[in-house]
């Protein structure tokens, strides 16, 4: 009986059930479509604030820096204290300059899961799970240890037009977001991420 429980405990183990592997934090930058933006992110090191981690050593969140073309060559126009403890784990950069975060590291879909930022550092709008679904919804998103696995593996986002980004969710749905204003339709069912 003993070797039985041992031998389902390491095929569970094995397995990965319900476990969360995340590769190390790392500066990311991103350039808008035509180039005239550049932002670049630079990790922060407040480990104890990412859900998870309590106890551990905190400090500066990550860090937003954006870089405007100015006919000669690229320099930094503003830079700002993002809402993520470690880092973002995608980022999108519009025609207009604006920042969009999505998730943190380590946590998808836990804390801000959206955020837009304008050109000059300012917060646009943010949003966490609890604010784009209805409670329903929300219960019948994945979860694992650390994750709500709310948006669709892969390829999730697509800046559509230069105000709109559709965000591709897990239910099979779709997020437009005016990344102007922050505003947001949700269709359900008109994604095309299949369960």
């Amino acid at each position: 009986m003993k070797r039985l429980f041992v031998t389902i405990a390491l095929l569970l183990f094995a397995s990965g059930v319900n476990a969360d592997s995340t590769r190390a934090p790392r500066s990311i930058g991103k350039a808008n479509e035509d180039g005239s933006f550049v932002v670049h992110v630079t990790p922060g090191t407040s480990m104890g604030d990412v859900f998870g981690y309590s106890g551990r050593e905190k400090g500066p969140y990550a860090v937003a820096e954006w870089y405007k073309y100015d006919g000669d060559g690229y320099t930094m126009v503003s830079r700002t204290t993002l809402l993520n403890p470690i880092a973002p784990q995608q980022i999108e950069v519009t025609e207009g300059g604006n920042l969009i975060t999505l998730d943190n590291w380590h946590n998808r879909g836990i804390g801000v899961a959206l955020a837009i930022y304008s050109p000059d550092g300012r917060i646009v709008k943010q949003y966490t799970l609890q604010e784009l679904y209805r409670p329903r919804d929300l219960k019948r998103i994945r979860t694992s240890i650390s994750s709500i696995h709310w948006r669709c593996d892969g390829f999730s986002t697509v800046l559509d037009t230069p105000r709109k980004l559709w965000i591709e969710d897990s239910l099979g749905g779709r997020f437009i977001v005016d990344v102007e204003t922050g505003k947001f339709d949700y269709l359900a069912g008109g994604g095309s991420c299949r369960r």
